[in-house]
């Protein structure tokens, strides 16, 4: 397996399992909030949190299945391009969370 690539899309895993943790502590605090959200909002931290939790887990899985199995494509520069997709979601997802963060506190 070519280690070079195995280590970046590692590298690109951890960093989406790390925005997407960011993501689902933000919604999970929006869903305790009191006093609490509005209906709609609350089902929809929810849903955002569960789409966080499965971003985290699938990084996680793969990252594990990459440095565990004998998987060739795990390894390669096509699959480091198709897991760009995942964190540039969990990184816009976090990029407008730390905004809003930001404009509450100042």
């Amino acid at each position: 397996m070519s280690t070079p690539w195995r280590d970046a899309v590692a590298g690109l895993d951890l960093a989406t399992a790390a925005c997407a943790a960011l993501n689902l502590a933000y919604f999970c605090a929006r869903l305790a909030a009191q006093p609490p959200e509005t209906a709609s909002r609350r089902a929809a931290a929810l849903v955002l949190a569960v789409v966080s939790l499965a971003t985290i887990v699938e990084a996680v899985a793969l990252t594990g299945a990459a440095w565990h199995g004998d998987l060739p494509l795990l390894a390669s520069g096509q699959w480091a391009l198709v897991r760009l997709l995942p964190l540039a979601g969990a990184l816009g997802m976090s990029a407008l969370i730390l905004r809003r963060l930001i404009n509450e506190w100042w």
